[in-house]
């Protein structure tokens, strides 16, 4: 079930989890977080091997919402 949020300063509405997050962030692990903007993520998630291969997937859900919902996104 793919996840979206509206941000509220201007209305946009966007998807920021598909329904295959998981997968995408065990196959791509640094790159997944760099098209998403999370940078530090990113930078994290190269240095621990994508958080040594299976850690990164499980939590990949809380690590995106968390980030999205800091910067001002509400989830539908």
């Amino acid at each position: 079930m793919a996840i979206s949020a509206k941000w509220g300063f201007n209305g946009e509405t966007k998807v920021i989890l598909g329904n295959w997050h998981r997968l995408w962030c065990l196959l791509f692990g640094p790159f997944y977080y760099l098209f998403k903007g999370m940078w530090l993520w990113a930078i994290f998630s190269f240095f621990t091997l994508n958080g040594l291969w299976i850690g990164f997937p499980l939590y990949n859900r809380s690590i995106v919402l968390r980030h999205f919902h800091r910067q001002g996104w509400v989830q539908k």
